[in-house]
């Protein structure tokens, strides 16, 4: 095992989308576990990272966009004081931006900072989440990437579970709920928006409150507006979002970000596959009885309603409770 670096102030560096984000959270439960008493920052996208601050993993979440840190991805390296007194008492900094030319790095080095540890982009082989460990493995926090990694974990606040109750109130209280996603950062992953229509109305007819999950990607989607649902949620912030999938017995979606979240929940997940590889996507360790994964390992998910009726309902009374279970810190 290499020797452990010590750290008081720690920046980790990671945009990209909700999927991304969530991938990390293996390697960022070992950072915060390992270093529970150093200040922890990301410098990323707030809108996923929010789902990270003040709830265990991030004492603050900075904007990756913002004009203040676009010196440092400039050749030139013209940084200025504010920008080097903002590294000035950092320590480490685990690098997931792409930086193929080195320029990210060498500017934050320019910074003074101790240490910089970077994770090149995934190669698209092997699994993504034992990937994104890499840089913990060099720390030496752990010896190497296996089958005791833990699993990806969101942890709500109060104010989340609130938020989602809000937001809920209007359901009968008496019918379990089943949150849907019908979307995906890619067409081709998607199910067929008439199989989404008969599945809402299958288990509309069963007496279960359907609430429809709808992000930015879908907003523009015409033809998921006749999908029936007793509750839609429209670009609501994640916190909010992860709160009510919590809450909901059971969830059912494509290869993403939405997918991954209600699995970082603790919801019961049916997870869509047509083109993508599961085994490079997903937790590898993955608990089999709070989420199936479903592949055709076609170029579209081309699954038949009735097939994926059975396995919510076959999920269903196995968990045969009214939401998800609780995960504590």
């Amino acid at each position: 095992m290499a020797k452990q670096f010590e750290a008081r102030n720690i920046v980790v560096i990671r945009g990209g989308g909700l999927g991304d984000f969530i991938h990390t959270l293996p390697a960022l439960f070992v950072l915060r576990n390992h270093y529970s008493f150093a200040r922890i920052d990301l410098l990323g996208t707030p809108r996923y990272g929010i789902l990270g601050e003040k709830r265990y993993y991030f004492d603050k979440v900075y904007d990756i966009e913002s004009s203040f840190f676009t010196p440092l991805f400039s050749e030139e390296g013209k940084l200025g004081s504010k920008l080097l007194e903002f590294f000035s008492h950092i320590d480490l900094v685990l690098c997931y931006s792409p930086d193929n030319q080195g320029v990210l790095r060498r500017n934050i080095e320019g910074c003074g900072v101790k240490k910089i540890i970077y994770c090149p982009p995934f190669p698209g082989q092997g699994n993504v989440l034992e990937w994104l460990l890499q840089p913990v493995v060099e720390l030496g926090i752990i010896d190497s990437v296996n089958k005791s990694i833990p699993p990806p974990l969101i942890f709500l606040s109060s104010e989340d579970e609130k938020n989602a109750l809000t937001v809920l109130s209007g359901l009968k209280s008496n019918q379990k709920i089943v949150a849907l996603h019908p979307g995906s950062g890619n067409p081709k992953k998607n199910w067929p928006s008439k199989s989404w229509k008969t599945f809402c109305q299958e288990l509309k007819k069963r007496g279960y409150n359907v609430v429809l999950i709808l992000g930015p990607a879908e907003l523009d989607r015409v033809e998921l507006k006749s999908i029936p649902a007793d509750l839609k949620v429209i670009n609501l912030e994640l916190p909010t979002v992860a709160a009510i999938l919590k809450k909901s017995a059971l969830y059912c979606g494509h290869d993403s970000g939405l997918t991954h979240l209600a699995v970082s929940v603790g919801c019961p997940t049916i997870a869509l596959f047509g083109p993508t590889d599961p085994y490079i996507w997903m937790y590898r360790n993955i608990d089999k009885k709070r989420c199936r994964v479903l592949w055709n390992r076609g170029e579209k998910v081309s699954f038949l309603v009735d097939e994926v009726l059975y396995c919510v309902f076959e999920m269903l009374e196995e968990c045969n409770h009214d939401y998800a279970v609780d995960i504590l810190r």
